[in-house]
Order: structure tokens, then C-alpha cells, then sequence
């Protein structure tokens, strides 16, 4: 392929990321198919349709993909990266877990694969190990919030509270808008007794995602043990009214009333 056709296809490439990013999927899979029309192993167009796939719900297609992007180019790893990636979101962590070491043994480096099978390794209990790799993925990348708060949970888990609550600060030092770290933060304080302070953090959370329903407990929790038993009420409403089928909800609802008389 000539130098000026493969800029031509890169040029292409840029356009169908920003109408990706955006969320002009329609336009943006135009674009990558028209890059696969000149060049049928054009590596990173055959990903991104896969990404795009995915995130159409069309699983089955998002695969097809990546596995010919992985048979196009075996040295690519964010092909490997991405099957991986996709097989944990889908919860399929024995696959997920060849593919991401896969992706980091062609770069050992990618902080995304190393955060990625830290919770893979989290979600199947493994926690020591999913410290380890969040720590890979912090020590790469220092400002991946995503791998602070993944290390918070994994630490959280292990019974390290003062830890975590560290990691989850420096989870929204580096993204201040960062609402489920935020919210997690609000829970370990409320675990160790900084109750005025975890309820700072269920409302910050709940300022950046109205429905969180997490943080509307915590802060229900909160309110409740600093007395405020009309508002912890009026929390454990909104979280049955968002999760009608909770019966740890129902309870904490009857309790606070309970509680009130």
C-alpha cells in the first residue's frame, strides 16, 4: 500500500474515532467499514468495529471482530487486550484471562491490561493478586483513577480500610467527577466510624450520579446514625423505589422506621 493511501486510511481512521467518541456509532461504522473496503486487514478499523459491536449489544458480531483482527495481526495487543476486556465485561474470566496476558506479554506496559485482570483476578476472589495488578497498572500509568479505585475495593476486601480509603482518594485526586469512587470512599469512611464525612461523600456521589443507589443508602446510613431519621427514611424510599427487588433495602427502610417509632 502506498505511503499516501495509508495516511488516507489513518485520516479515516481519526474521523471515525471522534464520531465514536461522541456516540455517532452509525457514522463511525460507516467510516471503519469504508477503511476495510481499501484494506481488509487494516488491524485497528477491524478492533474498533468489535468495540462498536460491543457496545451495540451485538456480542456475537464484536467477537467476530476482534478474533480476525487477533488472526490479521498476532503481534497486536490491543487486539488481545480487547477480546479480553470484552470476555471479563461479559463475565467470562477463564477466557478473559489468556487474552490479557496475551496483551501483556507483547507490551508489559499497558496499564489497561494490567488493571483489567486485576479485576478479573478481584471478581474471582484472588485478591491478593488483583493488588498486584493494580499496582502494575498504577506503577505505568500513576493517573488511571480507574486502577486507584480497583485497588481500593481489592484492599477493602482484604480488611486494609485505612489503605483503601487512601487509594480511593487518590482515585478522585486524579479525577474529581470520579461518582463511584466517590461513593465508595463515603462507604469505607462510614465503616470506620467517620460518619460526617462519609455523608460528604454519599452526597457527592449522588450529586455526580442522581441514581446511584449505593451512595443513596450509605447516605441513608449516614443520616441515620447522626440522628437524622426523617431524611434516612426518606433515602431508603428513593433506594426500594430504585431497587424495588432488594430486600436488604426493604430492611434498612423498616428498621429506620422502626427506629423513629
Amino acid at each position: 500500500m502506498a505511503d499516501s493511501e495509508a495516511a488516507t486510511l489513518e485520516q479515516i481512521i481519526d474521523h471515525a474515532a471522534e464520531h465514536h467518541q461522541a456516540g455517532r456509532l452509525d457514522l463511525a461504522e460507516a467510516l471503519y467499514r469504508q477503511v476495510l473496503e481499501r484494506n481488509p486487514g487494516h488491524c485497528g478499523a477491524l478492533i474498533q468495529l468489535g468495540v462498536l459491536d460491543y457496545q451495540k449489544g451485538n456480542f456475537g458480531q464484536a467477537f467476530g471482530w476482534l478474533n480476525r483482527a487477533a488472526a490479521v495481526n498476532p503481534f497486536s495487543e490491543a487486539a488481545s487486550f480487547m477480546l479480553g476486556e470484552l470476555l471479563r465485561l461479559q463475565g467470562r474470566f477463564d477466557e478473559a484471562i489468556p487474552n490479557l496476558l496475551q496483551a501483556l506479554e507483547l507490551d508489559p506496559t499497558m496499564a489497561a491490561a494490567h488493571n483489567s485482570l486485576g479485576a478479573v483476578l478481584l471478581a474471582q476472589g484472588r485478591l491478593d493478586d488483583a493488588v498486584t495488578s493494580f499496582g502494575s497498572a498504577i506503577a505505568h500509568d500513576p493517573g488511571l483513577a480507574d486502577a486507584y479505585r480497583n485497588l481500593g475495593t481489592a484492599l477493602e476486601m482484604l480488611g486494609k480500610l485505612d489503605d483503601a480509603i487512601a487509594s480511593y482518594e487518590a482515585a478522585i485526586a486524579r479525577r474529581p467527577d470520579f461518582g463511584l469512587a466517590h461513593g465508595d470512599l463515603g462507604l469505607a469512611l462510614l465503616m470506620t466510624g467517620q460518619v460526617e464525612a462519609a455523608l460528604a461523600r454519599f452526597e457527592r456521589a449522588i450529586e455526580l450520579i442522581p441514581d446511584f443507589a449505593m451512595a443513596i443508602g450509605g447516605q441513608g446510613h449516614a443520616l441515620q446514625a447522626l440522628g437524622r431519621l426523617d431524611q434516612a427514611i426518606a433515602c431508603f424510599e428513593r433506594v426500594v423505589a430504585l431497587a424495588p427487588g432488594s430486600a436488604s433495602a426493604r430492611q434498612d427502610l423498616a428498621t429506620a422506621r422502626q427506629a423513629r417509632g
